[in-house]
């Protein structure tokens, strides 16, 4: 009889998944990534997500989840809502390190990777940040955008727009005519080089600058970012309309 077994990868790898925002846009007075979806939350459902891509072919070494300030109880609840977490927590021998944010998405994953890099020794060596609020992430671009950047450096999923785009000045004026094909619109998770992605951060932060993004922090001291093909179901709940998606 042949047993099958699973081959684990020695690359390290961490997760943390953004939850700090105060979701002002959705309305309805509760937090988007605690709404209800599936078996618990749509935040518990993003980090399922991302349990069962990752940890049958690598090691997980932290999973961040980052917080508004003083509601890390809120957030476990939300989390472990689903009973399921805890036994992929065992299962994968990890378990999740929830970490206050701050006012800025930026801030808020410099704290996760300041987490993680205090409890490994800087010792990381990939790191996938994503988006709470996008709980319809598949494991199959969880995992692409992860290899991808480990044979890249950095890796984000992304989109060429359907609609014809423009730039336009302060007045509101059309001043210059994009072309569709160079044109992505990225989405999360976003894979980076651990160290490489926490010493951009501390850069970003000694000259005070604010980025859009994690790959705009990459590209601004790293290098280039590699962009696979993104999903056009991973979108992130951000307006009202958006939550017909999860009912």
């Amino acid at each position: 009889m042949m047993i099958l077994t699973t081959t684990i990868h020695s690359k390290n790898i961490s997760i943390i998944i953004t939850a700090a925002g105060s979701s002002t846009r959705i309305g309805g007075g509760i937090k988007k990534e605690y709404l209800p979806y599936k078996n618990g939350t749509v935040i518990s459902t993003c980090a399922k997500s991302f349990f069962k891509a990752i940890g049958p072919k690598y090691k997980i070494a932290h999973f961040v989840i980052t917080t508004p300030p003083n509601a890390i109880e809120q957030s476990k609840k939300a989390v472990y809502s689903d009973s399921e977490i805890q036994s992929l927590e065992e299962q994968f021998n990890v378990k999740i390190n929830f970490v206050e944010g701050s006012t800025t998405r930026q801030k808020s994953v410099f704290n996760g990777l300041n987490a993680i890099a205090t409890l490994n020794n800087n010792q990381e060596n990939y790191v996938l940040i994503h988006d709470g609020a996008r709980p319809f992430v598949s494991e199959q671009t969880i995992l692409q955008t992860l290899e991808t950047a480990i044979q890249y450096g950095a890796s984000v999923p992304g989109l060429t727009p359907t609609d014809t785009q423009k730039q336009i000045n302060s007045e509101g004026f059309i001043e210059k005519h994009l072309e569709r094909k160079s044109l992505v619109a990225v989405q999360t998770p976003q894979g980076f080089e651990f160290n490489k992605l926490y010493e951009a951060h501390k850069k970003s932060i000694l000259e005070n600058v604010e980025y859009t993004d994690d790959t705009e922090i990459w590209g601004k001291y790293c290098g280039p970012v590699k962009v696979i093909e993104g999903d056009s179901n991973n979108i992130k709940i951000t307006y009202p309309a958006d939550l017909k998606r999860i009912e």
